[in-house]
C-alpha cells in the first residue's frame, strides 16, 4: 500500500514538474511574441512634427519661446521648423548659416520655402543668377561643416496658385527649379545635406494648374508635399465653408501617391481657422486639429508642419481664447515622434 502510494506521489510530483514547465514555456512564448510586435511598432519611423514661427528664426529668443516653449507645453518635441526666405535676401552670407545653426545647436531641422521676386521665366533664363550663387554658397559653406548638416529646400512653393510673381507657368517652373538645383550643386553643395521638396498647394483654380502638371520628376525630388488649410468662415476667405480633414488633406494625399509613389509625403503648410459659421467657438478648432493629425498618421504622411503665425487668419494654435487645447491633444498621438537633424538625415 505504502508503495502505491508513493508511486501516486511521485507520479503528481513529475505531473506538477512538466505542467510548471509547460507554463513558463507558454510564458515566454508569449512575452517574445509581444516584444517581436513592441519591435514592429517603435520601428516604424514616427511622423515628424513641425511649425512656423512668426519672428525671425535666427534669433535665440525665437527659438525659445515659439518653438521650445511650445516643445514644453505639448510634451513632445518639434522636429522641423518651417520659414520663408527670398532668393534676392540682401545679405544670405549671414542669413542662412545663423538661422540655420540657431535650429541646429538646439534640435530643429530646417524646412526652407524659397521665394522669390521674380517670374518663373526670369529665374529659368538665368536672370537671378548672381543672388541664387549667394544664396547656394551660404548654404554650402554652412552643410560643409558636417555633423549631419542637413535642410529641406522647397523651391519657388505654392507656384500652382495665385499670388507669387513666378506663380501659374508650369514650363518654366520646371526649369526654375532645376536651374536652382543646378547652382546648388556648382556652389559644392552635397546631395547628402540636401533634400529637395516640390511643395505646391494642393488646391488649383482649374486642370491646368492641378499640380502634377508642374512636378519636376524623381529625379529632381527628394520630398513632395502640400499646401492646405481650413479656412472656415474667416473674414479673408473668399469662400466661406468649413472643411473636413477629409475634404481638407485625403484628396491631395491621394494624387500625391499615383504621382509620386516612392517619395516622401510631408505637409509643408497646413493650419485651421476658428471662425465658424457660429462665430468663434475654440472647440471647433480643438476638434479640427485632433481630427486632422490622427487622419494624416494613419495616412502615411512624413511630417506634418503647422502655421503657427496669425497671417490672413487666425492660424495660430494661441489665437483666440488661449492655447489650443486641440493641439496639444492631436500631436500627443503615439505615432508622431521625434528625430534630430543627425538621424533624419539618414531617415529622409
Amino acid at each position: 500500500m505504502n508503495k502505491v502510494r508513493l508511486a501516486l506521489m511521485m507520479l503528481i510530483l513529475l505531473g506538477s514538474i512538466f505542467a510548471s514547465k509547460n507554463l513558463m514555456a507558454i510564458a515566454d512564448a508569449s512575452k517574445q511574441l509581444e516584444n517581436r510586435k513592441l519591435n514592429q511598432t517603435t520601428s516604424n519611423p514616427p511622423v515628424l512634427l513641425g511649425l512656423y514661427t512668426p519672428d525671425y528664426i535666427g534669433n535665440k529668443s525665437t527659438i525659445d519661446s515659439q518653438l521650445r516653449q511650445v516643445d514644453q507645453w505639448v510634451g513632445k518635441r518639434h522636429s522641423i521648423a518651417g520659414f520663408f526666405f527670398d532668393i534676392e535676401d540682401s545679405n544670405p552670407a549671414y542669413n542662412i548659416p545663423v538661422s540655420l545653426e540657431q535650429l541646429k545647436q538646439n534640435g530643429y531641422t530646417a524646412f526652407i520655402n524659397l521665394k522669390s521676386t521674380c517670374s518663373a521665366a526670369q529665374i529659368a533664363k538665368g536672370d537671378v543668377d548672381s543672388s541664387l550663387q549667394k544664396v547656394a554658397k551660404a548654404y554650402s559653406d554652412w552643410a560643409k561643416q558636417g555633423d549631419g548638416r542637413i535642410a529641406f529646400i522647397a523651391p519657388l512653393q505654392e507656384m500652382n496658385i495665385p499670388g507669387e510673381a513666378y506663380s501659374k507657368d508650369p514650363q518654366n517652373f520646371k526649369l526654375a527649379y532645376q536651374r536652382i538645383q543646378k547652382i546648388f550643386k556648382e556652389a559644392g553643395v552635397s546631395s547628402q545635406a540636401i533634400r529637395w521638396v516640390f511643395a505646391p498647394n494642393g488646391w488649383s483654380e482649374n486642370n491646368e494648374h492641378r499640380f502634377e502638371n508642374y512636378y519636376p520628376g524623381d529625379k529632381s525630388v527628394d520630398v513632395v508635399a502640400f499646401s492646405s488649410y481650413n479656412w472656415g468662415y474667416c473674414s479673408n476667405s473668399s469662400w466661406k465653408h468649413w472643411s473636413s480633414p477629409k475634404e481638407v488633406f485625403e484628396p491631395y494625399i491621394k494624387r500625391m501617391k499615383v504621382m509620386a509613389g516612392s517619395k516622401p509625403i510631408f505637409i509643408a503648410q497646413t493650419a485651421s481657422t476658428s471662425n465658424t459659421q457660429n462665430g468663434l467657438p475654440n472647440t471647433a478648432k480643438d476638434q479640427w486639429l485632433r481630427d486632422s493629425y490622427t487622419q494624416l498618421a494613419g495616412m502615411g504622411v512624413r511630417a506634418i508642419l503647422y502655421f503657427n503665425i496669425n497671417k490672413e487668419c487666425d492660424w495660430a494654435i494661441n489665437s483666440n481664447s488661449g492655447k489650443s487645447a486641440g493641439y496639444k491633444d492631436a500631436v500627443n498621438n503615439p505615432a508622431f515622434g521625434y528625430l534630430s537633424p543627425a538621424e533624419l538625415a539618414k531617415k529622409i
